[in-house]
Formats: C-alpha cells, sequence, structure tokens
C-alpha cells in the first residue's frame, strides 16, 4: 500500500511492506536457532544505517517447537520484491540451522479496535 509522505520540497510516495523470513529448525538445534535469532535481531535494532527499517521481531511458533519467523517491517520508496540485502542474507546465513523460507508481504488495511484503519 502507499502512502504519501508531504515534504516541504516534494511529495514522496512511501511503500510499507514486510520480509517474513521461516526458519524450521533441525531437531536438537531448536535452543541454538532462537538464540541466534534473538542476537540477529538485536544487532540488526542497533544498526541505525538502515535505510526505512521500522522494526525486526523474532516470534515461535504456539504449538510446533522449532519453528520461528524472523519480521523485518519496511517504510521505503520502492518495494523490493525479492527482499532487502539484509533480508537475504539473513536468509542464507540462517539455513544452517534447518529450512528456511524468505516471503516479502506489502502492508494492507490495518484493523485497530474492531474497524477498518486504512492510512
Amino acid at each position: 500500500m502507499l502512502f504519501k509522505k508531504t515534504n516541504r520540497e516534494k511529495e514522496r510516495k512511501i511503500m510499507r511492506w514486510l520480509e517474513t523470513i521461516k526458519v524450521q529448525s533441525a531437531t536438537g538445534k531448536e535452543e541454538t536457532t532462537e538464540n541466534e535469532l534473538t542476537i540477529l535481531v538485536r544487532e540488526v535494532r542497533k544498526n541505525t544505517d538502515r535505510q526505512g527499517l521500522r522494526e525486526a521481531t523474532v516470534s515461535s511458533h504456539a504449538s510446533v517447537p522449532g519453528y520461528f519467523a524472523l519480521r523485518l517491517f519496511w517504510d521505503t520508496d520502492d518495494l523490493q520484491a525479492s527482499g532487502s540485502i539484509l533480508g537475504m542474507n539473513l536468509a542464507q546465513s540462517l539455513k544452517v540451522f534447518g529450512l528456511v523460507d524468505h516471503s516479502v508481504w506489502i502492508e494492507g488495511s490495518k484493523m485497530k479496535g474492531g474497524k477498518e484503519n486504512v492510512q
């Protein structure tokens, strides 16, 4: 979804999108994988040079042990349909822990308090 950001000199269209890197860790590597993901997200958050990166999170599956998702939330001028360089590098480096799936999603409408909140 495109958003207009007003600037005194010009209007700029901002694209909100996210990358999801899912990791299904190999048996016996669940704890190591979770620790590595936590460290990676902490390092990504520390690096303020990432233009357009709003947030980085890591989650674990509610019912499948060893299944994790690292998400990178972006606001950029252009969508990177194959993913960011950061996302592609993270996905590649996480393959040592098990199966990896890297996908890119475009943000649509949001629900807030039961009402649709389209920006």
